[in-house]
């Protein structure tokens, strides 16, 4: 009998709409329409603070106080797949990324719900004596009143809930599922921002805060960094507070728009077009630690954490190159498909080891590139000494010819596609406070430029989403020349 009904109102609907309509309502049902937040630029000027502004791209909301610096953007799931953890956001239910299902489908809904709604903060405290940020105190609020208390890391120490028991309880017992739950906690404890020890000047603190998943109808957000630490006493203790908030807005989601490819043309479309076609270029940031000096506890290989996804941006822009971005610590780094390793000198001595060479050699004999540049431009600084030291230990592991000289003017590095008939201007030629060194060596192996070294600090030019600097140019010839070297 129930047959004999669906088959009339499956009749009645060719009859009414047409056989090819009613095909694709049953069997292709409408693709679901997806959303992102951005920064509501409306309740931001609302409050008359001239401390608020936004990124160029028009996706992170900074507030600048002049003494130190708040950033929060908004992480889609799209964002958080494709260029935060690609590789992690594979295997279906057991994929490792722990902030997104991956590219799991729900059987029953038909599509990849939102696992949870993620903020990247980045904390840059520049002359203050020491600050610091509970993430646990964030509080995320929608326009329908619903409240959210942000996750703790380990069960143990959580204030409210844990990512750690919010995959406990849904762990299995199998061999698989205590590998997944593994690594999703390893790229937690990397990734998480926690309260930690106070952030001293010239320190910095970057992760990623967590709340359960707004709901559908939420059209409006405010995320409040509550008791945010402005000082300590001579006790050590805190106790100079204040709360900042940050809104946003809802939006319909734009890939093209996350991708960089509307951040410096207005011709998305055609450049998306573009990039589907170009040489992808794949480009790991290495991550090392430092134990020669109180910074040893920062990520002190990440001194500028947008630098280089601003000039991935630029270049996917241009549409001449798709550049993949991820940071990898060197145990994780993938030698037959990484084609770019950027390591940038912070402010320690990197603590280095044989792997690390052999690894970097290793990506040199599949046709990659080799750059070290230097964010901590001063003439006190022993940079150049230490990424020396780095490169002859990666000549020594390869064959032919090795020589380390100035690289000359009429290199393709400086030629391609920006003309360059003097050596770009770096961060040592545009902060008077600091050292100049007019300095960017390369290794060449049989005449070969296999590895760069600079003592310009053109990292620290290129996260500053102003102007398309000689900084930002030289990069984008940086990634043509590895293009050309990609076999």
């Amino acid at each position: 009998m129930k047959k004999k009904i669906l088959s009339l109102v499956v009749i009645s609907l060719i009859f009414i709409s047409g056989c090819d309509s009613v095909y694709r309502y049953i069997f292709m049902p409408p693709e679901r329409e997806e959303f992102m937040f951005i920064p509501d630029k409306e309740m931001t000027s609302f409050f008359n603070d001239t401390t608020y502004r936004f990124s160029k791209d028009s996706l992170t909301i900074i507030m600048d106080r002049k003494d130190f610096k708040i950033e929060v953007k908004y992480m889609t799931d799209y964002q958080l797949n494709t260029f935060e953890f690609p590789e992690d956001s594979k295997g279906g239910f057991y994929s490792k990324n722990p902030y997104t299902y991956g590219d799991w489908i729900d059987p029953e809904k038909g599509y990849t719900p939102q696992r949870f709604t993620v903020f990247k903060v980045t904390v840059y405290n520049y002359t203050s004596s020491k600050i610091n940020i509970d993430p646990e105190e964030s509080l995320l609020e929608t326009d329908r009143g619903d409240k959210f208390n942000a996750y703790g890391r380990e069960k143990k120490d959580a204030r409210y809930q844990s990512i750690e028991e919010y995959f406990l309880k849904r762990k299995g017992s199998s061999g698989i599922d205590d590998d997944v739950f593994e690594s999703r906690m390893g790229i937690v404890r990397r990734t998480m921002l926690t309260y930690g020890k106070p952030i001293y000047a010239g320190d910095y603190r970057e992760g990623f805060i967590v709340f359960d998943p707004v709901d559908e109808s939420v059209d409006r957000i405010k995320l409040t960094l509550r008791k945010f630490v402005l000082g300590y006493n001579e006790n050590n203790e805190p106790d100079k507070f204040a709360n900042y908030s940050f809104y946003f807005k809802k939006t319909k989601l734009d890939k093209n728009w996350i991708a960089g490819v509307r951040t410096f043309d207005t011709t998305a479309v055609q450049k998306a077009d573009t990039l589907k076609r170009a040489k992808e270029i794949i480009i790991a940031q290495l991550q090392y630690t430092s134990s020669e000096s109180r910074y040893q506890a920062l990520e002190t290989w990440n001194p500028f954490p947008e630098s280089i996804p601003e000039l991935v941006r630029f270049v996917n822009s241009k549409g001449t190159a798709n550049c993949q971005f991820s940071r990898s610590t060197t145990d994780a780094l993938d030698v037959n498909k990484t084609n770019l390793v950027i390591l940038i000198g912070g402010y320690g001595k990197p603590d280095v080891s044989s792997v690390m060479f052999d690894k970097l050699a290793r990506i040199i004999q599949n046709g990659g590139l080799i750059y070290l540049d230097n964010a901590f431009v001063t003439t006190d600084w022993p940079y150049y000494q230490t990424m020396l030291d780095i490169t002859n230990q990666i000549a020594n592991r390869l064959q032919g010819k090795s020589e380390i000289k100035r690289i000359s003017i009429d290199h393709p590095i400086f030629k391609t596609p920006n003309n360059f008939y003097q050596l770009p201007k770096g961060y040592d030629d545009v902060n008077p406070q600091v050292g100049k060194n007019d300095i960017v060596d390369g290794l060449f192996i049989d005449g070969k430029l296999v590895a760069i070294i600079s003592n310009k600090g053109y990292v620290a030019l290129w996260h500053e989403k102003s102007e398309i600097s000689d900084a930002l140019k030289f990069g984008e010839n940086l990634i043509q020349y590895v293009a050309d070297r990609k076999k």
